[in-house]
C-alpha cells in the first residue's frame, strides 16, 4: 500500500444518475441544455462552473441556453430560479454509501493513510455533498480526508498534468513531508484518461471504471491473477482462466485478470502492431462473462520500462495484492529486450510472497491455439477454423452509417457499418453471417469489398444484407457474426447479374444460420 490514498469524487465516492438528472432539468424547463448531461460533456456553462465560474452566471446562461424563440415568432423565456437549477443539477447525485465511508474512516484513522480528495466537480455539488452525503454516517468531510483538491477551486481540470503537479506540491507542503514522492500517491479514479495523466506525473493509480472494486482492494482482498493480452479470448486463454478459478478457490483468493490497453507493439513498432481480434470493451465484457474480475492498465512507456521484478513488487504485490500468479506456457512480462523465464518469475515470487504456476498449452487437432493463429484464419476468411478456436464466431460491432444504397436499388438493402479502428477485418468476400441488432439476432449475408460492379475503387467496405429484417437503423450500433465465407468478391456484368448471385448467397446464408 502507499502512503497517500487519493480519491476521485464522482463514480469513485458518489453515485451518478445523468438519467435522474436530465429529467429533473426537462422539468424545469431546461431540457435544451440536457444534452450536455447526457453525453458527459465537460464544455461551455458546465466547464466554466467547474473551473471555478460562479453559479450566478452558470444559471444566467442556463437561463439563456433554456429559452427559445418558436417557428411562429414568439419568445418562450426559461422562467426556473436559481434554486431550480441548483437543485435540478444535484440530481445528478445519488448517496455515498455508508460502507465506503466507513472503509476510508478505517484507513486514515486507524491505518494510518493520509487521505484526500482530487475531483472535477463545481461548487453546486461539493456544497450538496458537504450538508447532505459526507454527513450519512454521522460525520463531517474532514473526519474522511485531509485533504480536499477541487478543479473549482485550482482553476483547472484533469486529466491536465498540471492539476497532478499542483496538487502534489500543496500535499507535500501541507504533509510537512519534502521527502513525498508521487509514487508514493495512490490515485483511484473512473477515468483511463486521468490515471494515464496521473501515471505520466509519476502516480500510481488504480483504475475502477464503475467505481465497484476499489473498496474490496483497499480492504485488503487478496488476488490470484493472470496476466497476459488475451486478445480474442480463446480457448487458450479460457483454459488459463478456468485454471485461475480453480486455483483461486483452493487458496480462498478472488480470481482477477491483468490485461492491457493496447498491444506493447503500438508502442515499440506502430507500423507493425496487430491487428485485435477483440477490442477492449469486447474483452473485458467476455472475461467478466467468465466471472472474473478485470483490471485494464494503460500501456505507456513508464509500464513498459519496468522490470519483471519491479513490476511483480510494486504493481502486483503492493498495489494489487496479487498473492499468486498464474502464467500461461509462452507468458512472459517485464522491461523489452529483458524478458525472463519461468524460474526467474518463480524467484522473484518467493522472495515477494507471491506463489507464482505455470499452466500448459492448449490444442486444437495438435495445433496450439494463439492469437496470432487466429488472426491468420480471420485474414483468409477461414471463420469456420476461426470460430472453433474462439468458442464463438467472430464479430464486429459498428454504427450503421449512410452507404450507396447500390443493394437497395436491386432489392436487397444492406446495413453498412463502420467498424473499430484497429480491429482486423476477414477477407474480401461475401459471408454467411449473423446480425445482431438490440437483443436480437438475424440470419443474414455479409459482404467485405470493393463492389467491383459498381466502381474501381479501393476503398474497402463492410456491407450487410440482413434477412427478415425491414427498418431504418441508420446511426444504430449493430454486430456482425462471421461464420463461413461463401465465395470470392467478383465483377458481374450488370446489378441484374448481382441480384440473381445475392438471392443464391442469401438461400446458402440460410442453411448455415441453421447448422
Amino acid at each position: 500500500m502507499k502512503k497517500v490514498l487519493l480519491f476521485d469524487f464522482g463514480t469513485i465516492l458518489v453515485g451518478l444518475s445523468k438519467e435522474q438528472c436530465v429529467k429533473a432539468l426537462e422539468q424545469i424547463g431546461c431540457g435544451r441544455i440536457a444534452y450536455y448531461v447526457d453525453e458527459c460533456r465537460q464544455e461551455d456553462l458546465f466547464h466554466d462552473l467547474e473551473i471555478g465560474g460562479s453559479i450566478a452566471d452558470f444559471c444566467n446562461e442556463a437561463r439563456r441556453q433554456s429559452s427559445y424563440t418558436d417557428e411562429k415568432g414568439a419568445y418562450h423565456p426559461c422562467k426556473a430560479t436559481d434554486e431550480d437549477i441548483c437543485w435540478a443539477w444535484n440530481q445528478l447525485l445519488l448517496d455515498i454509501p455508508v460502507e465506503k465511508l466507513r472503509l476510508i474512516y478505517h484507513l486514515h484513522h486507524d491505518l494510518g493513510y493520509h487521505t484526500a480528495v482530487l475531483s472535477n466537480t463545481n461548487q453546486i455539488h461539493w456544497q450538496y455533498a458537504l450538508e447532505h452525503l459526507f454527513t450519512a454516517d454521522g460525520k463531517t468531510v474532514n473526519d474522511y480526508f485531509d485533504d480536499i483538491f477541487l478543479s473549482c477551486d485550482l482553476r483547472m481540470v484533469k486529466p491536465d498534468d498540471c492539476i497532478y503537479i499542483e496538487m502534489f506540491n500543496r500535499m507535500r507542503q501541507d504533509y510537512g513531508n519534502a521527502s513525498l514522492k508521487p509514487s508514493d500517491i495512490l490515485f483511484i479514479d473512473d477515468s483511463k484518461k486521468n490515471c494515464e495523466a496521473a501515471e505520466r506525473n509519476g502516480i500510481s493509480t488504480f483504475c475502477d471504471p464503475k467505481g465497484d472494486r476499489w473498496a474490496d482492494f483497499l480492504s485488503e482482498q487478496e488476488y490470484a491473477a493472470v496476466i497476459g493480452n488475451f486478445d480474442g479470448v480463446h480457448t487458450g486463454h479460457q483454459h488459463v482462466i478456468t485454471a485461475l478459478k480453480k486455483a483461486a478457490a483452493q487458496r480462498k483468493l478472488k480470481p482477477v485478470v491483468i490485461t492491457f490497453d493496447r498491444h506493447p507493439r503500438t508502442l515499440f513498432d506502430p507500423h507493425f502492431a496487430p491487428e485485435y481480434i477483440s477490442t477492449s470493451d469486447e474483452k473485458r465484457r467476455l472475461l467478466e462473462q467468465m466471472g472474473v474480475e478485470v483490471r485494464i492498465i494503460p500501456f505507456t512507456q513508464n509500464v513498459a520500462d519496468t522490470t519483471a521484478r519491479q513490476f511483480m513488487a510494486d504493481t502486483l504485490h503492493d498495489k494489487m495484492n496479487i498473492r499468486m500468479l498464474l502464467l500461461g506456457y509462452d507468458n512472459r512480462f517485464g522491461k523489452r529486450n529483458e524478458y525472463e523465464d519461468f524460474n526467474a518469475y518463480k524467484r522473484y515470487g518467493e522472495e515477494l510472497g507471491i506463489e507464482v504456476e505455470m499452466t500448459s498449452a492448449v490444442d486444437l487437432e495438435g495445433v496450439t491455439v494463439s492469437s496470432s493463429r487466429i488472426r491468420h484464419m480471420i485474414k483468409e476468411g477461414r471463420m469456420e477454423e476461426a470460430a472453433q478456436c474462439l468458442t464463438r464466431p467472430f464479430t464486429i460491432s459498428g454504427k450503421v452509417i449512410s452507404g450507396y444504397k447500390h443493394g437497395r436499388e436491386i432489392g436487397f438493402p444492406t446495413a453498412n457499418i463502420r467498424a473499430q479502428k484497429e480491429k482486423i477485418t476477414p477477407a474480401n468476400g461475401v459471408y454467411a453471417s449473423t446480425t445482431t441488432i438490440g437483443n436480437k439476432a438475424y440470419p443474414s449475408v455479409t459482404n467485405i469489398g470493393t463492389r467491383p460492379t459498381y466502381t474501381d475503387d479501393s476503398d474497402v467496405s463492410i456491407e450487410t444484407h440482413i434477412i427478415g429484417y425491414d427498418g431504418d437503423l441508420y446511426g444504430t450500433d449493430i454486430t456482425v457474426g462471421f461464420l463461413r465465407r461463401l465465395r470470392d468478391e467478383r465483377k458481374f456484368p450488370s446489378p441484374e447479374e448481382l441480384s440473381k448471385q445475392i438471392a443464391a448467397d442469401i438461400e446458402l446464408a440460410l442453411n448455415v444460420n441453421k447448422q
